[in-house]
């Protein structure tokens, strides 16, 4: 079985990746409840001693100033790596086949075998297949023609690209 898929990938594709790559890297995640947690913890115990008003905005007023700096910040270096990276913006051509995936561009050619892929995200977006820690090989959902291919690809790759299964 073969597959073609065509196309380019958007800041719009970029970004949803990388929410996905935050969500599914558990260390990071965590470390992150935890941090939130324990600014939120003693925000909320400080204005239940003194629920005044002034009290409330002096507590909340630097952790909302904290998380939006945070959150900045991450979009400001998302941004900055997708606009960086002149190949991400390239038209790309995926072949997927039962022994991996063939990448080509206007650059060149690379394939990956079935002991290339790490891990698999798949949502409501786009499929992410690592073939390292850092770098995916991203398909997003406009690649594809219609409804049924997209569900036709996804079980293909989850079938055939699983690490459980190589």
């Amino acid at each position: 079985m073969e597959y073609v898929l065509k196309g380019k990938l958007s800041l719009e594709d970029y970004t949803n990746f990388y929410r996905a790559a935050i969500l599914h890297k558990k260390s990071y995640f965590f470390m992150l409840l935890i941090c939130f947690f324990v600014i939120f913890s003693s925000t909320i115990s400080s204005i239940i001693k003194y629920p005044r008003i002034e009290n409330i905005i002096a507590q909340l007023l630097p952790v909302l100033f904290i998380f939006a700096i945070y959150f900045l910040i991450l979009k400001i270096f998302r941004n900055y790596s997708f606009k960086s990276d002149r190949t991400l913006k390239d038209e790309i051509i995926l072949t997927l086949t039962e022994n991996g995936i063939n990448l080509a561009s206007c650059r060149g050619s690379f394939s990956y075998t079935l002991e290339d892929f790490r891990k698999i995200i798949i949502n409501k977006k786009l499929i992410a297949v690592y073939v390292s820690y850092t770098k995916a090989i991203l398909i997003p959902r406009h690649f594809f023609n219609s409804k049924e291919e997209e569900l036709e690809i996804k079980s293909f790759i989850k079938e055939k690209y699983s690490p459980q299964k190589n």
